[in-house]
């Protein structure tokens, strides 16, 4: 009868040590801030693309893309996570004209999360 009583408390604590574990340490990496923004219209157009997320970056996991309105691919350098700040990824641009710009990006955190998502700005 003991070891029943045993198994029992052990499932118990096991269940409350899940049941309280922290919500961060499900989390999965969010963007947080572009620049440029979601939506946005410039009057001049950006030399470079810098997301933040909430999480630290895997570098070699951790892409981006920058496409024309015709879905051409303008960026050809790698995106890197900026040596400073880990949460940041930062991509280079040519010399954009007028139109619209799709960001494709793809990131895993430290934590072996990964998460993708896409945005549009303009250049006026």
């Amino acid at each position: 009868m003991k070891t029943f009583t045993r198994k029992q408390l052990m499932g118990l604590a096991t269940a409350a040590a899940i049941a309280f574990m922290p919500v961060a340490a499900l989390a999965h990496g969010k963007l947080e801030n572009a620049v440029p923004a979601s939506g946005s219209t410039l009057d001049t157009a950006p030399d470079s693309l810098r997301l933040t997320f909430n999480e630290d970056l895997e570098s070699t996991f951790s892409t981006m893309k920058v496409s024309d309105s015709t879905g051409a691919a303008i960026t050809k350098e790698k995106a890197k996570v900026d040596a400073s700040n880990p949460r940041v990824l930062t991509i280079a641009l040519p010399k954009l004209s007028s139109g619209s710009y799709s960001v494709q990006w793809a990131v895993m955190t430290h934590d072996a999360h990964k998460t993708k998502g896409t945005y549009t700005f303009q250049v006026k």
